[in-house]
């Protein structure tokens, strides 16, 4: 778990990688960080594509990816895969849960450029795997490479992030800790727990909807990012632009909330204690997330392993656990709110 509270970053390390292990986690111990690859990866490099000129918000998706334009989504625009407000109609959207031996990644990416819309692109958020993947694929055709390199190159290298990578196998496996077993009992150790992501991973292919695997100083170094408006060493990483839209909501005056990176509704409803315009909130199914105020110029990060031995069927025992360490961190009657 880390915090940070303007610049000062303070990182305990508490646990073990697995219940049977007696080694303590350390603040160099490497998770994978599921979501939160959606919003560190995915989204900052669209951010920086913006900034450069190569594409933008208004745009339609189909001008990069014209398969995309099948049945009557060539009205999708950037913005729309970025606010996560389209919504596919396909029974490998919302609940994938199919046997991955049988696809590869392509081919489900083929899926989604077949679909059809099941409602006006901006008019209805729906958090899904699938926009995630377009984005990826988005980013792949624009900018010419896969993420992992572009990742590596763009967000890493220059962020400090040393321990951060979206191939597993090139870190030292013994830093990376399990994160479950498949049905078949095989133990989840240096490959993403997420059927979708681990599809594109065995085919050479970053998904862009998970992935990430980190430690808690590197996610850190990330979000002060953000706190100091996109600068590092005195230069501009992300613009002014950049940093308003994935710290405020995109749709003021919408049903929903949605930032071009953060948080929707949902997840700040679930990290309740830190609401406020500017909020940071993120969570990622294998037990991380990160929550920060710029108001505040305070942010938490915990990667945490709540899917080992198997995922839990109730979540509602660890939702109550984030809300309690938010809580504790910034306070119902803190000044963010």
């Amino acid at each position: 778990m880390g915090l940070l509270d303007n610049s000062r970053q303070d990182v305990c390390a508490f646990g073990t990688p697995t219940y049977q292990s007696d080694k303590p986690i350390s603040e160099c111990s490497i998770y994978d960080v599921a979501s939160l690859t959606k919003t560190v990866v995915t989204a900052t490099l669209m951010h920086l594509l913006i900034d450069e000129g190569r594409c933008s918000l208004l745009e339609p998706v189909c001008t990069y990816i014209p398969e995309y334009a099948q049945n009557g989504k060539g009205g999708v625009l950037i913005e729309h895969l970025m606010s996560y407000t389209v919504q596919l109609a396909s029974p490998y959207i919302d609940d994938w849960k199919g046997d991955t031996t049988l696809w590869k990644f392509p081919e489900l990416l083929e899926i989604y450029y077949g679909a059809s819309l099941k409602a006006a692109p901006g008019e209805t958020y729906l958090y899904t795997d699938a926009t995630a993947m377009l984005l990826g694929e988005l980013i792949r055709r624009i900018a010419g490479a896969d993420l992992d390199t572009l990742a590596e190159r763009r967000i890493f290298l220059p962020l400090g992030m040393r321990d951060s990578t979206l191939d597993p196998a090139s870190l030292d496996k013994d830093r990376i800790v399990p994160s479950g077993y498949r049905p078949n009992g095989t133990l989840l150790w240096g490959i993403p727990n997420d059927e979708k992501a681990d599809v594109a991973y065995a085919s050479g292919i970053q998904s862009g909807l998970a992935g990430l695997f980190s430690t808690v100083p590197d996610i850190l170094s990330w979000v002060e990012m953000v706190f100091n408006g996109g600068r590092i060493d005195g230069g501009t990483f992300l613009s002014a632009r950049a940093i308003e839209l994935m710290t405020h909501d995109y749709y003021p005056g919408k049903p929903f909330r949605s930032a071009l990176a953060w948080g929707d509704g949902p997840t700040h409803q679930a990290l309740d204690g830190a609401v406020c315009g500017s909020i940071l909130a993120k969570g990622g199914f294998t037990g991380c997330f990160m929550v920060g105020s710029l108001t505040a110029r305070k942010a938490i990060v915990l990667l945490s392993n709540r899917v080992y031995p198997e995922r839990p069927a109730n979540l509602e025992p660890w939702q109550e656990f984030r809300r309690s360490i938010v809580q504790c961190v910034f306070g119902r009657n803190s000044h963010c709110r």
